[in-house]
């Protein structure tokens, strides 16, 4: 049997199997540890929707109007000081959100998130007082919900690792506040006389923070889980007019005093809590 023509193909083999080793092999002749994939790198695209828990400043607005009384059953003009408190308190809410965010370098992302219906409780508090007579009287109204809409845009910094499976990050951008206008229902002193009113809203546009994190869930999925706090400066323009009236002491007739806030901001600095779920994909 003649072996000569199979010692070519069997060096030939015995020298690839050699080179693949050394390939393989560190400086030391160990196996090379391959680098652990990124999984929150460049490229990466991720989804969310869940829940937004949003409490607003408290004492929304805060005015009072000073003005003087006369008593309408009198021809005779009297200029009694009169001033009018009106607070306008809002209470916190709980809806939804949906955010989508792109990783377009390592550590760096934009996010657009976007939060729909949130329905704050509005009361009126009013109060007269007329010191020159001792005479004080308030009234508090249920005014219904105010539905307003936010819509936001960060840039976030990721600060570990792309390859860490919890990335914490911190954002800073814009936030758009719109706010559905309504009528006040009717308004009652403390005498249960009542008189109408008005309210409206504007558009909002400022500035927005954030803290938050992603928690990928495996290194094969691509399923994580998000949580984050946002600060978002919101000062609407605010419109609200009523008229009130109140049983001045020594006077005949009751009083009726008009209250008129116009171009005033709604103080609407309010704190997002976010917690959701999402997917991720990589480009």
């Amino acid at each position: 049997m003649r072996f000569k023509p199979l010692l070519i193909p069997m060096a030939v083999a015995g020298f690839a199997g050699l080179a693949a080793q050394s390939a393989l092999a560190g400086p030391s002749g160990y196996p090379v540890v391959q680098p652990t994939p990124p999984v929150w790198g460049a490229g990466t695209f991720a989804v969310r929707v869940g829940a937004a828990y949003v409490d607003p400043g408290d004492h929304a607005i805060r005015n009072v109007t000073s003005s003087f009384a006369d008593d309408p059953s009198s021809d005779q003009v009297e200029e009694v000081p009169l001033d009018l408190t009106t607070h306008l308190d809002l209470d916190d809410d709980t809806s939804w959100f949906v955010s989508a965010t792109y990783v377009f370098m390592d550590h760096w992302a934009v996010e657009l998130h976007y939060a729909d219906d949130v329905s704050f409780s509005g009361s009126l508090y009013s109060k007269a007082s007329a010191p020159s007579l001792s005479y004080e009287g308030e009234f508090t109204q249920d005014l219904g919900d105010f539905d307003t809409n936010y819509t936001k845009l960060f840039l976030d910094w990721y600060f570990l690792d792309t390859t860490c499976l919890w990335q914490p990050y911190v954002g800073l951008g814009v936030v758009y506040t719109d706010i559905s206008e309504d009528f006040i229902r009717p308004v009652y002193n403390t005498n249960n006389r009542w008189g109408a009113g008005k309210i409206g809203f504007g558009s909002d546009l400022s500035w927005a923070a954030q803290v938050g994190v992603d928690v990928v869930l495996g290194r094969e999925s691509n399923w994580i889980v998000n949580a984050s706090a946002m600060y978002l400066d919101s000062s609407p323009e605010f419109f609200i007019g009523y008229d009130v009236r109140t049983d001045l002491p020594e006077f005949g007739e009751p009083v009726i005093s008009s209250v008129r806030i116009r171009d005033s901001g709604l103080d609407l600095d309010a704190w997002s809590f976010n917690l959701g779920i999402g997917y991720k994909f990589n480009f």
